[in-house]
């Protein structure tokens, strides 16, 4: 743990025996004998070696427009009001820059003192900004997002050298009811204004913007539940669409490297004699119906999306039987007669078959059977045979 009396002298120690190291990782020399790097670091760094090299100058820049618009429809905008004019009196007040990031690391919201200001913006630690790990290496919204604790990175602990002049301190923000990381609170300033009270000021920050989040928080801006009775979630809301067009939602969610137009008709319709121009019109309904977040050429979503039966299958893959069994409502859209869909029915309902069949817990089959809309009678006779032995 840091000092709590440091001085620029002492920070300028470190930073050079830190540097030392850093030179030594990236140059694949041999280490000195020395407790200077912290074990999160170290692994923050092989992490990033295997991402990227250190010779960028600047992080990855999204359109600041968009980034505008997902800031103020994102339920961290909402929350964070109340703390704003803190953060920004501290920011001022502190010499630091003030960021809130989305689960992806790409910064929604900034404000800089004038002391930080032009060191923010030369390498876009800015809204739009894409502060992840695999970005721009270790740094302290990337760490606080992998390690879902506040973290502390100080000047050469940075992966890149264009941030080695900071200190920057991070916290998750965590839903109180769920415990879903929902974004991140950073705060930064040049290194030898580093205080061991930044990170607790930046933690108790964060709890504050949580407390305000609303009961139930939306996964992601698009919502898909296929398993059993479908439903469609769009920012929190439901969108009341006709089945072709889950179909359509469902294969975009199953292909997010996207598809082109042949593709997409030959995996929605098969051999069944419908035209590509009618693709064309659902899709561009759709568009409309979800704010243009629908691409083309190839065609795929534009958006975080989350989806129950990709869930349960990642769920069934880990072999994590009581995650699938509490998502599992149902077979996959077991009225639609899309090749691809009724593969992937197919699937899941065998994984989750053997995975119903291997289960020993009669707790969790219980729970299931108390909850289940479909496949009861698998449960029940699953259940059964646990009594019984």
């Amino acid at each position: 743990m840091e000092q709590v009396n440091l001085t620029v002298g002492n920070l300028s120690q470190r930073r050079n025996a830190i540097e030392s190291q850093w030179n030594r990782f990236v140059t694949g020399s041999p280490f000195a004998k020395s407790n200077s790097i912290r074990e999160d670091i170290m692994s923050s760094w092989q992490r990033s070696a295997q991402h990227i090299p250190p010779r960028q100058v600047y992080a990855p820049l999204d359109d600041e427009y968009s980034t505008l618009h997902r800031w103020k429809e994102s339920q961290l905008c909402l929350a964070a009001q109340r703390e704003q004019e803190q953060m920004m009196q501290l920011a001022s007040e502190g010499e630091l820059v003030a960021a809130i990031a989305d689960p992806q690391g790409r910064l929604l919201w900034t404000f800089s003192s004038r002391h930080m200001r032009s060191r923010a913006e030369s390498v876009h630690f800015t809204a739009g900004g894409r502060w992840d790990e695999a970005s721009v290496g270790t740094n302290a919204v990337g760490l606080a997002l992998k390690l879902r604790r506040s973290v502390t990175v100080f000047s050469s602990e940075h992966y890149m050298p264009f941030v080695h002049d900071w200190v920057c301190y991070a916290a998750p923000i965590t839903h109180p009811q769920s415990g879903e990381v929902v974004g991140v609170l950073d705060m930064s300033t040049t290194w030898n204004r580093h205080t061991p009270l930044g990170q607790a000021a930046v933690t108790e920050l964060a709890r504050a913007i949580g407390r305000c989040l609303p009961q139930n928080l939306p996964r992601a801006e698009l919502e898909i539940h296929a398993l059993g009775q479908p439903r469609i979630l769009f920012r929190g809301k439901p969108l009341n669409l006709p089945m072709r067009q889950v179909e359509i939602l469902c294969l975009l969610a199953l292909n997010p490297q996207g598809l082109t137009l042949e593709g997409f008709h030959a995996a929605l319709y098969g051999d069944l004699p419908v035209s590509t121009t009618t693709l064309k019109a659902e899709l561009s309904h759709l568009r409309r119906l979800l704010d243009g977040k629908i691409g083309s050429r190839p065609y795929r979503l534009q958006m975080p999306v989350w989806a129950d039966f990709i869930q349960v299958w990642q769920a069934l893959r880990r072999q994590q039987g009581t995650t699938a069994f509490s998502l599992y409502r149902g077979s996959f859209l077991p009225q639609s007669v899309s090749p691809e869909l009724e593969e992937w029915r197919h699937c899941i309902d065998a994984v989750m078959g053997r995975a119903l069949e291997s289960c020993q817990d009669p707790h969790v089959l219980m729970e299931k059977l108390c909850h289940s809309t479909s496949g009861s009678e698998l449960v029940r006779e699953r259940l059964a045979e646990l009594m019984t032995t």
